[in-house]
Order: C-alpha cells, then sequence, then structure tokens
C-alpha cells in the first residue's frame, strides 16, 4: 500500500511542481512578475487536476493525462509569449476560427527560441524521468482492493474540497469596489469579478488569473457563446440611436461638406505601411500624392489586417468573436460605405490578389459589405505569378493589378465608381536579401551615409532571382542603394543612427529594402493608374485616399527604425502610419518618373481652386475616421452613434481602441493594466488600480479613460446592431420615425 501511494504522489507531485514552474517561466518571459495577482485560482486548478493523476489507476493513463496537460501549458505559454511581444496580445479559444489565417503568415521570428528549449528540456527531461521512475518503481499487483479505493476516494474528495474551498475563496477576495459607493464607469477596468466571466481585456485577465483560471473561463465562454451583449435589450438600441446626434449639427458650417460629391473614390489600404517608405527616392508618385494633397501625419493604426481594413467599411469591428463578419454573412448591414455608395448610384469594386477565402474575404465582402465586384487572387488569371504559387509568401505584385486590370479597377456601370483595394507585397517577411545578397550590388551599407556598392556576378544575380521567395522585384531592388533622405513634410523618417547603435545596420537595411521594393510596386501601379485616368479624362473626378493597416512589425522594424527600445510598446510612435488623401478636381500632382520601364512624369494641374486643397493635419487621428470623412466629404449626414470615428476635416478627434491591444491617443496609452503617460521623451507608467484608487490621475487622463469607456459603451450597442440585424427591417436611408440614419445632405 505504502509503495503504491508513493508512486502516485509521485506522479501527482511532479505535476504541481512542474505546472507552477513553467508558470513562473512564462510570466518572467513575457515580463508580468513571478505569479499572477490571484495564484490561487491556478493552485486551486492544479490541485484538482493532480488529484485526478493520483487517483487514476493505471499509471500508463497517469503518464498520459500528466504529459498531455502539461504538454498543453506549455504550448498555450509559447503561444502567450509569442503574441505578446508581436502585438500585445494572449490567447483565446475564440481565434480558433483564425487560425488557418494565423499559421498562414507564422514565421520563426516571432517565436522565443531560448523559452522554447527551455521548456523542452523541462518537460522532456520531467517526462523521461517519471517513465523510468514508473518503470523501476514498479507496484505489484493486487494493491487495489477495496480498502485502498476507498482510502484513495476518501482522500480525493477531501482534497477535491480543500481544492474548491481555495478557488471559491480566492474569487471571494476579488477587488471590485466602487468609488465612494456610487457606480462608477470605469469600473470596467477594475472590477476583477466581471474581467474574470467576461474576460474583455484578455491580457489582464490572463495577468490576474493566471494560465489554468483564465484558460477554465475562457475555454468555457467560447463553448458556451453567451456574451453581455446578450443582456442589451432593443428598446436599449432604439433610445441609442434616438439619441444619436447627427453630423451636420456636430461639424456644423464646415467647407468640405460635399466636396467630392458623385465623384469616383479610390481607397488604398497599404498593407505594413510606414511613413518612411514614402519618400521622393523610391515613391515619387506616392510621395508627390501626400505632399500636393493632404496628410494626416499623426495618423495611427494598430489592429489586424481583417480589422483595419473592415473599419474603413463599416467603421467599426464587432467586440464578440461569435459576431465576426464571416458568422453574420446573412446580415443587412446598410451602413457600410459600399452599401451607401450602391444606393447612390456608386459601382462598387474591390480588389486583393490573396486568395478570396482568406478571412472569409470572398463571401463578407459582396453578402455583407455590399461591394458589386470582388477581384481576388483566383479571379486574376493575368497575374504574372498565377500558376506557380508556394505559399503564402510566395507574393504577386500588386502593379499587376493595375496594369493588366485597369478596366475592371476603374469600371462603373454609368455612374461614379468606388474601388478599393487592400495591397499585399509589402507584407512581412522581409528576408529574401537577408538569405541570397542585396541584389544587384556586392556589399550592403553598414552606417549612415554608406551606399550600397560593388555588383553581383552574373550567376549571383540569376542564383538569386531563382531562390529569392517574392519574385519580380529586381527592377526596384536595383534602384535601391542606400537609406531615403526626403520624407513627407511633418513625419520622422528613419533613425540611422539608432540602427548603428544596436548593431544591425547592414541587416536592417536589407530588410527594409525588400519592404521598400513592394511599396515601390504599388507607387508604379498607381503611377499607372493616374496615367490611364489622366488620358481618359477622369482624374479630376477622382478622389483617392491611402492608410496603412498597421505598421512593419516583422522582426521588430518598426522598433528599429523608428529608434524606439523594444521593450516601449506603449510609445504610440510606434503606430504612427501613413493616411493621406488627394483630389484630381482640385489638387495639381508633380512626379520625376523613376528609371523604371513604363514609369511615367506627372505634370497635372488641376482645374479647379476647390474647398479641398493640399495641406497637413497634425491633430490625431486613426482608422476609425476613414469612414466617416469619407462620408463628410461625400455630403452624407449620419447618425453619429453609427460609427465610432469621428471627420478628420472636423476639430474632433477620438480615442483609438486597438483590437489587438492599447488604447491610445497622441500622449497617452492605456493597456488596461498600467496608464503610460509621456512626458517628454520619456513616457512615466502609473498602475491604473492603484492611481485611480488613490485619485492620481487628472482631468485630462481621466477624460481619455471616459472616452474610452464611451467606446465600450457604443461597441455594445453595435453589437447588438449585428445581433439581432437590427436593420432588416428598417428603411436605413429613410429613417424609423423621427430616427435618422443617413441623409444626403448636398
Amino acid at each position: 500500500m505504502k509503495r503504491l501511494l508513493i508512486q502516485k504522489s509521485v506522479f501527482a507531485g511532479s505535476y504541481i511542481v512542474l505546472a507552477v514552474l513553467l508558470e513562473i517561466i512564462t510570466f518572467l518571459a513575457i515580463g508580468f512578475g513571478f505569479l499572477p495577482q490571484y495564484f490561487g485560482l491556478d493552485i486551486a486548478l492544479i490541485l484538482i487536476v493532480a488529484f485526478i493523476i493520483f487517483i487514476i489507476p493505471h499509471k500508463v493513463v497517469q503518464l498520459i493525462l500528466w504529459g498531455v496537460v502539461l504538454g498543453l501549458q506549455v504550448v498555450l505559454s509559447i503561444a502567450n509569449e509569442a503574441l505578446y511581444s508581436m502585438s500585445g496580445m494572449v490567447f483565446s479559444f475564440s481565434m480558433l476560427n483564425l487560425v488557418n489565417e494565423v499559421t498562414g503568415v507564422m514565421d520563426a521570428s516571432f517565436l522565443n527560441w531560448w523559452l522554447i528549449a527551455v521548456f523542452v528540456l523541462i518537460f522532456g527531461g520531467s517526462l523521461a524521468g517519471l517513465i523510468v521512475f514508473a518503470k523501476k518503481y514498479s507496484v505489484p499487483k493486487g494493491l487495489y482492493n477495496k480498502t485502498s479505493i476507498c482510502i484513495m476516494l476518501i482522500a480525493f474528495i477531501l482534497a477535491d474540497c480543500c481544492a474548491g474551498i481555495l478557488y471559491l475563496f480566492t474569487i471571494e477576495s476579488f477587488s471590485g469596489f466602487e468609488k465612494d459607493e456610487t457606480y462608477d464607469r470605469l469600473s470596467i477596468f477594475y472590477d476583477d469579478t466581471e474581467l474574470y466571466t467576461e474576460q474583455f481585456f484578455t491580457v489582464k485577465a490572463f495577468r490576474e488569473f493566471g494560465t489554468y483560471g483564465y484558460f477554465i473561463v475562457n475555454i468555457g465562454n467560447s463553448i458556451s457563446g453567451n456574451t453581455y451583449v446578450d443582456e442589451v435589450d432593443i428598446k436599449d438600441v432604439d433610445n441609442y440611436f434616438a439619441e444619436g446626434q447627427m453630423s451636420e449639427s456636430v461639424y456644423g458650417d464646415n467647407i468640405y461638406t460635399g466636396a467630392i460629391d458623385g465623384k469616383n473614390i479610390v481607397l488604398i489600404v497599404i498593407e505594413s505601411g510606414e511613413w518612411y517608405a514614402i519618400n521622393k527616392e523610391y515613391t515619387p508618385t506616392l510621395y508627390s500624392m501626400a505632399e500636393d494633397g493632404i496628410a494626416m501625419t499623426d495618423f495611427h493604426a494598430r489592429d489586424k489586417t481583417n480589422c483595419s481594413e473592415a473599419l474603413s467599411i463599416m467603421g467599426s469591428y464587432p467586440s464578440v468573436p461569435s459576431l465576426d463578419p464571416e458568422s453574420v454573412i446573412e446580415n443587412s448591414m446598410s451602413y457600410t460605405l459600399p452599401n451607401i455608395l450602391n444606393e447612390e448610384g456608386y459601382t462598387t469594386n474591390y480588389f486583393h490578389i490573396n486568395e478570396g477565402s482568406y478571412y472569409g474575404r470572398d463571401r463578407v465582402f459582396t453578402s455583407l459589405y455590399g461591394f458589386e465586384n470582388t477581384h481576388f487572387l483566383e479571379d486574376l488569371p493575368l497575374l504574372d505569378g498565377y500558376d506557380d504559387k508556394d505559399g503564402f509568401y510566395d507574393f504577386d505584385k500588386d502593379s499587376e493589378v493595375f496594369k493588366n486590370y485597369a478596366d475592371e479597377f476603374t469600371y462603373s456601370d454609368g455612374g461614379p465608381f468606388f474601388t478599393q483595394m487592400m495591397t499585399l507585397i509589402s507584407h512581412g517577411r522581409y528576408e529574401d536579401l537577408i538569405n541570397f545578397g542585396n541584389y544587384p550590388y556586392a556589399e550592403s551599407p553598414s552606417a549612415a551615409g554608406e551606399v550600397s556598392s560593388g555588383q553581383m556576378s552574373e550567376e549571383e544575380m540569376a542564383e538569386f532571382s531563382e531562390k529569392c521567395e517574392v519574385k519580380g522585384l529586381e527592377e526596384y531592388y536595383r534602384l535601391i542603394d542606400r537609406f531615403p533622405s526626403t520624407f513627407v513634410e511633418g513625419t520622422s523618417g528613419i533613425d540611422e543612427g539608432h540602427l548603428e547603435e544596436q548593431g544591425v545596420y547592414s541587416e536592417t537595411f536589407l530588410r527594409y529594402k525588400r519592404y521598400q521594393a513592394g511599396i515601390m510596386d504599388l507607387d508604379f501601379g498607381v503611377n499607372m493608374l493616374i496615367r490611364d485616368l489622366e488620358a481618359s479624362g477622369e482624374l479630376e473626378d477622382t478622389f483617392f485616399m491611402f492608410y496603412a493597416d498597421h505598421s512593419a512589425y516583422y522582426d521588430q522594424m518598426n522598433y528599429l527604425m523608428k529608434g524606439i527600445d523594444t521593450e516601449e510598446f506603449y510609445n504610440t510612435a510606434l503606430y504612427s502610419v501613413p493616411c493621406f488623401m488627394w483630389y484630381g478636381g482640385s489638387m495639381d500632382l508633380n512626379v520625376s518618373a523613376l528609371d523604371i520601364e513604363g514609369y511615367s512624369s506627372v505634370e497635372y494641374s488641376a482645374p479647379s481652386d476647390g474647398p479641398l486643397t493640399g495641406g497637413k493635419i497634425t491633430k490625431f487621428c486613426n482608422t476609425y475616421d476613414i469612414l466617416p470623412t469619407i462620408l463628410h466629404l461625400c455630403g452624407y449626414n449620419y447618425n453619429m452613434n453609427l460609427y465610432h470615428g469621428v471627420s478628420m476635416l472636423s476639430e474632433f478627434e477620438s480615442v483609438f481602441v486597438s483590437h489587438e491591444s492599447g488604447i491610445f491617443v497622441d500622449d497617452l496609452y492605456f493597456s488596461t493594466i498600467d496608464l503610460y503617460i509621456k512626458n517628454g521623451d520619456v513616457w512615466d507608467a502609473y498602475d491604473f488600480d492603484e492611481t485611480y484608487h488613490a485619485d492620481g490621475f487628472g482631468e485630462r487622463e481621466l477624460d481619455f479613460l471616459y472616452n474610452a469607456v464611451d467606446y465600450y459603451d457604443k461597441q455594445a450597442m453595435l453589437d447588438t446592431v449585428i445581433l439581432n440585424d437590427y436593420f432588416a427591417d428598417i428603411d436605413f436611408f429613410e429613417g424609423d420615425g423621427e430616427v435618422k440614419f443617413m441623409q444626403k445632405i448636398v
């Protein structure tokens, strides 16, 4: 009997020790400290699993359960560290619906190989040791008699009760106090009971409750599908829209209202866009459109591509995974930009040279968002790489769309056209020149002021072209021999000194060169489009808007190029990305041609001096503001409660809430754990719970936090709109009685 108890105790005890050790290593690796705040939840659930391992009669089954649970903990820990270091997120089982998309772009550079090595060593060594122990410390048959089984059952029940008491005691200790015992709107950020059950802020939930405490609820929520939105009544939504102000009353007598009424609209989302890639040396067309047009030099974005792209179409994005666009494909989403423009007689077109099934775009962009014509990789056989694809990273050139499908891009059925394009070739990873050389040069620059030198042999260049992952960029590589120096006024450029200090100048230059070539390809395509529109007489009737979905984050290039320490995820300069507009009706354009076959110089003079003239918008702007700005320019008076953002051409600003991680404006960044405040060139961190309950925040910080709460209140209503298909039986353009949603006023 004693031998049996010792064997079982070793199995259960080793599990407890390893589970706690893995938790400690995970928290230290991520930077969350030593252990979760409510470690009692973790240890209670760990003990329950240990007691189950203890009571299982067969040692093989014990080993299997031991290995499966700890193996899953290892995998989740590796995933959490990778996600957090890349984008400030942690894993949630609601992400499983995107598993194909995530694995398609997963790159080895995202993984912490030292952490993986430590986990493999600990897990593998412990498992091997346990197997050896089980073989050498065998238990004679016949020990499982009535007495031993009763003893183990009693021990299991008692121990399980103790673990349950610890679990309940920990939950009872949650902080959820309200200031002055009155309702506090900011309790959404500090009420641990709500955080535990709803897990609205997954990173904070993981840090406070630990792996086991977090995932046991996460799994339950994912299976049940129950959300806070179920508690919102339709009458609440009716009142919400009834209380919504119309944009005309908010913006007042604004000269930009209707400035592009009835004009063609081209909306281009730049994959991984950065301001330093919009420069005079390598992208003269985009550079001139930003300089001669209106550049939002303080524009920010931090979201996955599908979210950023959707924000310019629907003005929001569901916070509930079960309401993701692909899950509500039959919904009547009258308030999307394509659906609104369709109603006005526009022909709406969409282009993306990835497979249509990626993020379900082939279904979402037609059935839900309302694009009449969509074009994906499978619809574009004239692309050079159409018949020879080798995985996700084998990108085709965006310029080929403009070259081979110009008629489809500008297609209209009698009225104006609205065409949106999500680019692709500037997507990471940027390894071709790292792996195969600085085509066509023999040497790379290693310090500021240096240029590429020497020449590859014909054989080396041929080998490069054969082996490189992304084909056809050689004509751009030939021109890129150094970092550029002429950037859009008001943007920061490249911190070459930081690259030298970090000892990564040459390596980063090669990654930059691959990335810059992708943006050059877009620039070439836009140059062709400008030429075609000018030749057809449509350029003066066409409005362009460009914005980036997020920064170029592969290999932490966004940190390195901007001179930001890799631990400063809260530095909002990381998320400052391009956004600019240009209108042929009232803006000139002067472009000097690049030495690329087919690239044209442009000397265009606008036919009139309309209200939409060149300049810089220096206030804080973000992705939520794209759709309201276009509606404003098109002359729409809309219910402000339909969308989160505001027109960038108004005096107002909106707070940015990322679907990845972080809530911020220019000089404030809130992780829901700490509030970071910019103080000159440094950022000061304040623990939110402690500082708030000590009345340590000033008026500006509190206004920012209340604006964030406003966002979540509004999103709850917008989620309810989707959940109940609110506009299925409402005439969106005529309104519902006294309540108005969308009116054309120009």
